[in-house]
């Protein structure tokens, strides 16, 4: 007789987390998962990806839950506006950064693949990261999860005057409650943290690498500053704490 097929981890990972979050009156910040919410699955077009599909609808069905499928997995830049997203489901660990942005950008705790590990009996925790957001000139966002680098011609500068400069290159990264950026003219200059937006102003498209894909910038005037915190859903074996889901 043919063994039955495994469950995909992501969908084993939703299941565990409606069960716990089951009753709960009010849900832990910032899950509020109910009847009428959306569950948002990022995704391409591989087999795994397919079939956490399959059963994360069957899932969003019995929970009267509504399924947002997102595939292709949106490069940095596109995340697709949506509302009532509840939370968002990485089919694979290769769309784990697209799945993030897509996270924060809607304001829901998301689930990574490569977290999980169900052979153990763990608890759920909540786990904020810092972020930042980008708002593009001609009026799109989109989020930094981990670092950005400019290099080009620009001119930077933050509202208050703390910081501005006409730079060659400039890095940010998130940290909590702001970020830490550093402008490069003739030299590197001094990593600073900043609390405020720090607007650049580009004359032309320049090279970028952010979060580890390089690509060309668009000429403008932007925007990079603090964003909501990012929450990870994670399993982890310590004794219970606040933000725990069970």
């Amino acid at each position: 007789m043919a063994r039955p097929t495994a469950e995909p981890p992501p969908v084993a990972a939703v299941r565990m987390l409606l069960a716990a979050t089951a009753g709960r009156r009010p849900h832990p910040a910032p899950l509020a998962i109910a009847r009428g919410g959306v569950i948002a699955l990022v995704r391409e077009t591989d087999t795994t990806s397919l079939d956490v599909l399959q059963g994360l609808r069957t899932l969003a069905e019995h929970a009267g839950l509504d399924l947002l499928d997102v595939s292709p997995a949106p490069v940095f830049g596109r995340t697709p506006r949506a509302r009532r997203v509840r939370l968002v489901v990485a089919a694979t660990p290769a769309v784990s950064l697209s799945a993030q942005r897509c996270a924060a950008a809607w304001n829901a705790p998301v689930v990574l693949p490569d977290v999980f590990d169900l052979d153990e009996s763990l608890r759920l925790l909540l786990q904020p990261e810092p972020a930042l957001t980008v708002e593009f000139g001609e009026g799109r966002t989109c989020t930094v999860l981990q670092a950005a680098h400019f290099a080009g011609r620009m001119h930077c500068s933050t509202a208050s005057g703390a910081f501005a400069q006409e730079a060659r290159a400039l890095a940010v990264s998130p940290i909590p409650g702001g970020m830490l950026a550093c402008a490069v003219s003739e030299e590197a200059g001094p990593i600073r943290p900043l609390r405020e937006p720090l607007t650049v102003r580009l004359a032309a498209p320049v090279l970028s690498t952010v979060d580890g894909v390089t690509d060309l910038f668009p000429a403008g005037t932007h925007r990079i500053g603090p964003a909501q915190p990012l929450y990870r859903i994670v399993l982890h074996n310590a004794a219970l704490k606040s933000g725990d889901l069970r």
